[in-house]
Parts: C-alpha cells; structure tokens; sequence
C-alpha cells in the first residue's frame, strides 16, 4: 500500500531542512514565496528518487535529481549542481563540459561536497548549494507546476514552484542536459 506525504511549511518546521537550505530561502524569498516551500518527513530507506515516487502517492509533482560535479582545465576547478528529472541521466561529458569549457567533468568528491553544502548524503539539493557553483537546469523541469527533491536532511523532501529555481545564484537553463533512459 502506497503511503502519502504529509507537506507542511518549511519556515514552520525548519528543523526538517538542511541550515543551508532554510537560510536560502529566508534570504531570497518574501514571506508569500516562502509560504510556497513545503517539506515532508519520509521514510529514509525511500530518499531514492524513483523509490520515492513508487513508494509514496505523489502527484502533480515532478521529482528532480542534484547532482554535483567537478568540471577542471587545467589547475581551475569548478563545481556545479545538474538537475534533471527523477530517472534520466546526466550528459556530463558532452553538454556539461562543453557548457563549462572544462578537459573534464565528473561527479564531485562526495566529502567536499557534503562539507562545501552542510547537506547529507542523499539529499543535496540546489536551494543553499555554495554561491560560487553554477546550476544547470534541464528545461524540462520548468513544465512541472511544482518540483520535488532532497531538503538537505535524508529523513525529509521539499517541494516548491520549479519557477523558483531560476532565482537560485547561478541558475541557468541547458538545454540537452538530460539522457533519457
């Protein structure tokens, strides 16, 4: 039997997402926006995005996946976050390099990333990624009316207007982002 999740505000119930996360919010956001961030406990064993959604009855929502890479030329180094739907995968080494002009690309060490973020393992998420790191953004995602994905915490999701995205420092949309599967 499918389970559902019980949405609440972020700003009321901040102990369910990352620090990062919440000061981000509070930062970019007014208080009718923030009203729009809500965020559910779940069951840790389903923090999988296509686990998520066959376990839990989630509608109207389209999952996203965060995704930190390492993008170098050289000595320089950079990171960025990729977003794309639950299910596909990234086209890191043709798009992403390109987009980034880097030699090479590839998924950041999870130690930094997890210090760099103060998110856990599972959850990252782009709302309070570092303000230097690029996000890249399949268009695909900005159809959906709202989005779901990590709160920065294993034990939770948030869920919000894709449009937001877009607010986020760095945000940009790439087009050929995602490889569908």
């Amino acid at each position: 039997m499918k389970e559902t999740l019980d949405f609440k505000n972020v700003v009321d119930n901040k102990e369910l997402v990352s620090r990062s996360t919440y000061d981000c919010i509070i930062s970019l956001f007014n208080d009718e926006e923030r009203k729009l961030f809500q965020v559910a406990e779940i069951n840790s064993e389903y923090m999988d995005g296509v686990k998520l959604f066959e376990h839990y009855d989630i509608k109207n929502m389209m999952g996203v996946n965060c995704l930190i890479c390492e993008c170098k030329r050289g000595d320089s180094v950079n990171y960025a976050a990729l977003l794309v739907p639950t299910g596909c995968k990234y086209n890191m080494s043709k798009t992403v390099r390109k987009q980034t002009n880097s030699r090479m690309v590839s998924v950041a060490p999870l130690d930094y990333v997890l210090e760099k973020t103060t998110m856990e393992y599972g959850s990252i998420n782009p709302v309070g990624l570092p303000k230097d790191w690029k996000i890249y953004i399949d268009p695909i995602i900005l159809e959906a009316d709202r989005i779901i994905c990590g709160s920065g915490l294993q034990k939770s999701k948030i869920a919000f207007p894709s449009k937001f995205l877009l607010r986020l420092n760095n945000a940009e949309i790439l087009d050929d982002l995602r490889i569908e599967q």
